[in-house]
């Protein structure tokens, strides 16, 4: 194990139990404890429709994913195939490896990527199609589609390949920084391409073709001396619509800019753990010690702050029917009132929710690191 990554999980390991990173790497008295859940008056109901177990996964960054006909999940060495309606298995497909990242898909295809630095490629029945070594393991999810399936590796090596082939068609190398950030982060599809969040506080674009750059975007600038305190990483899945591109840094800000022509629209300091999500009124995020932020879509104003999941390590907020939900390590999904950040309705799965929920309809499949992968919905009170 090289000396670099040690490192990495050290500091890792300590930042999810600090509020700010430049506190003392190994200080005892710089620990949280994870506040108790506060009773709360139900306003809505939080059902879970189904519920299925696909096993403890080998890794935190086991994302599900949801297409047209089906949903994707992913176990110790096991990818599955699950039907959208009843959670009941479709297929099962194993892997060479334990897998470390997934699930990547376009509804045609589906990679994942393994302990063995492998990206593995499966088609919609689930038979496999084609499988490349990597220069080192995998923790982001592969991005699948445009003819591609892109693959970042953990020496920040980002890798095109033809979808149909398996050939290599480009690589690019990123900058290898000091010390990394161990959270959750995934690639987006965008107008300029695909966008990757680097541990140097930018957002690439890269055009999936040929793997050239289309723009490089500051999201956030390093200060402090220590390794540790300059932690930047951009953090989490950029999120992107019509109008939007949002990507948040660690120690830095949440940034918004125009979609069409990258333009910064608001930036709003915040030490971001999860990747920003965005709806009609409001951009949310959650910070290191738990909280969850709302900023106003337009102009960044902050609306209001969540303070009563501290240190719980929050999920990526989702918006479920009316109201926005997060996961928690205990496996609480909490539903809070998207205009005001009231707790409202409450459920809980088996093990920590750590990666981010998929967008089914008006609900939103879950999955923790037990293997629970549920589909949630939020109906109203006496339904």
């Amino acid at each position: 194990m090289s000396f670099n990554h040690v490192l990495t999980r050290l500091a890792a390991a300590a930042l999810l139990t600090l509020p700010l990173a430049g506190c003392g790497l190994f200080s005892s008295s710089d620990t949280h404890e994870p506040a108790e859940l506060q009773d709360i008056t139900p306003k809505t109901t939080a059902r879970v429709l189904w519920r299925v177990n696909v096993g403890e996964g080998a890794s935190r960054s086991l994302a599900p994913a949801v297409t047209d006909n089906a949903v994707y999940a992913a176990g110790e060495d096991e990818i599955y195939r699950l039907d959208r309606q009843t959670g009941d298995v479709v297929w099962r497909a194993k892997a060479k490896g334990r897998i470390t990242a997934g699930i990547g898909t376009d509804g045609n295809y589906v990679a994942v990527g393994t302990e063995r630095g492998e990206v593995e490629v499966f088609d919609a029945e689930g038979k496999f199609v084609w499988s490349a070594t990597l220069s080192s393991d995998i923790d982001v999810p592969p991005l699948v589609g445009a003819g591609r399936v892109v693959v970042k590796s953990s020496d920040t090596r980002i890798t095109g390949f033809d979808l149909i082939t398996g050939a290599r068609v480009w690589r690019y190398q990123g900058q290898v920084p000091a010390l990394t950030l161990k959270v959750f982060s995934q690639m987006t599809w965008s107008p300029a391409g695909v966008l990757i969040g680097q541990a140097n506080g930018r957002l690439l674009a890269l055009n999936p073709n040929d793997g050239k750059v289309v723009f490089d975007a500051v999201i956030g600038q390093a200060k402090g001396i220590t390794e540790v305190e300059r932690l930047i990483d951009v953090v989490g899945r950029p999120w992107v619509d019509n109008e939007l591109m949002c990507a948040a840094t660690f120690q830095g800000n949440v940034v918004c800019m125009q979609t069409q022509n990258g333009r910064t629209v608001w930036a709003a300091p915040v030490d971001a753990v999860t990747g920003p999500v965005a709806d009609a009124r409001m951009v949310y995020e959650v910070d290191d010690a738990g909280r969850v932020h709302a900023f106003n879509r337009t102009n960044g104003r902050e609306a209001w702050v969540n303070d009563t999941m501290l240190y719980r390590s929050v999920s990526t907020p989702i918006r479920v029917g009316s109201t926005l939900a997060v996961g928690d390590y205990e496996g609480y999904v909490t539903f809070l009132n998207p205009a005001t950040g009231e707790a409202v309705a409450r459920t809980s799965l088996s093990g920590a929710i750590t990666s981010p929920a998929a967008q089914y309809g008006y609900g939103a499949i879950f999955q923790t690191i037990e293997g629970d992968v549920a589909h949630i919905v939020e109906e109203p009170l006496g339904e």
